[in-house]
């Protein structure tokens, strides 16, 4: 009978791998990482992009112009309506006013004087507490965009 082989039993210690033959199974991984923020990306990577497309940096700088062109009419046409908003609202405000006084002397004319009275007061006293609240709503508005504009204190 042949003598059976266990050929799971690990290899004898003489097969192991010998110092000067490490260096073979030694692999080195190197990893960088790079972040930048903005629409345009640092200067030498820029230029890495001619070598991957042709005028591919100068592509990116058109891109970003572009952008900034878009971005800039968008906020241009919001300030413009905001503008138009509050005038439209200015003018209403003052169209509401003028009938309210006016229906407040015409009440006060045809005798019911304690109706017109009341007409004309919540008119005026609604307008005053529009003009204030509006003041006091940008005063507040102001105060917050120049903390915020002010540089933290360490």
């Amino acid at each position: 009978m042949a003598k059976k082989h266990n050929r799971d039993k690990q290899q004898p210690s003489s097969q192991l791998v010998k110092p000067d033959q490490l260096a073979q199974f030694i692999r080195a991984e190197v990893r960088a990482e790079l972040s930048f923020s903005g629409p345009l990306p640092p200067p030498s990577i820029l230029a890495q992009y001619n070598d991957a497309v042709p005028d591919g940096a100068e592509r990116i700088m058109v891109m970003a112009e572009l952008q900034n062109k878009h971005r800039m009419s968008l906020e241009t046409r919001v300030i413009d309506a905001d503008i138009r908003r509050a005038n439209w609202g200015l003018a209403a405000g003052f169209v509401v006013a003028i009938v309210g006084l006016v229906v407040a002397y015409l009440m006060v004319d045809r005798g019911h004087t304690v109706a017109g009275m009341t007409v004309g007061s919540l008119d005026l006293v609604s307008l005053v507490g529009a003009f204030i609240y509006g003041t006091v709503s940008r005063r507040g508005e102001r105060q917050q965009r120049s903390k915020s504009l002010m540089p933290a204190e360490s």
